[in-house]
């Protein structure tokens, strides 16, 4: 079953914005497919294709939430549903940038006792984003995390746009496990490539992922360092 802990915590997470916040005024989903489903760098499908369901709500005054629901295939024995809930605030701080601050909360369903929860911050800009994350238990390793990332998308052509993503994780206080431990608690992630957008609410990826060793995991490192990944996602 789902850890009770984890999961009234997503509740709670998604539900906060019905209590602080002003009612919602929008609802809206997305359905994601990808040829090797990546998070971080780190492949949770076993390198092989993933959809992935998302529903967000945006409200009034910069409030927003949602879940996202995807198969997590971490091991042979250990793979299961990965259901996430997030909430946070948009302030706006000046013309064209923003700032943000929320929480996500992740509980798996047979997957093993990775279920683990993080705060963040960032600052939004019109073509990129920098945020940092923190996590006390990062998937239930002992370790505590902190993960900053940049991301990029820049316009190239009418529809057309490049993307960029570099993140850099670091884990300390827990166990060290053997195929992680030689290589150091930092990892490494990369994404280079390019969005096509079909249409009023698809869009099309292909991006070049590479990503080091080491970092605070607790599943066999078996992702492939580099790969190609082809995603699409559509928006309802």
């Amino acid at each position: 079953m789902f850890s009770a802990r984890l999961l009234r915590l997503t509740l709670l997470i998604v539900s906060l914005l019905g209590v602080t916040g002003p009612a919602w005024s929008d609802l809206g989903g997305t359905l994601s497919m990808q040829t090797d489903a990546r998070n971080r760098g780190m492949s949770y499908s076993s390198n092989r294709p993933s959809v992935q369901l998302g529903l967000a709500w945006d409200g009034d005054a910069g409030w927003y939430g949602g879940v996202q629901m995807a198969q997590a295939r971490f091991t042979a024995g250990r793979q299961g549903a990965w259901l996430q809930g997030y909430s946070g605030r948009v302030f706006a701080i000046l013309p064209g940038l923003d700032a943000e601050v929320g929480a996500l909360a992740h509980t798996f369903h047979r997957a093993g006792p990775y279920d683990f929860y993080e705060v963040y911050a960032g600052l939004l800009g019109e073509r990129w984003s920098v945020r940092f994350f923190h996590s006390p238990d990062y998937y239930g390793s002992g370790n505590r995390s902190a993960y900053a990332e940049f991301n990029l998308r820049w316009p190239l052509a009418n529809g057309v746009a490049a993307i960029g993503h570099v993140g850099v994780l670091d884990g300390r206080g827990g166990r060290i496990l053997s195929y992680v431990g030689s290589h150091g608690p930092t990892r490494v992630d990369l994404r280079l490539g390019a969005s096509w957008q079909l249409g009023a609410s698809s869009d099309l990826q292909l991006a070049w992922v590479s990503v080091s060793r080491g970092g605070p995991y607790i599943w066999t490192d078996s992702s492939r360092r580099q790969t190609a990944v082809l995603g699409l996602t559509t928006a309802f």
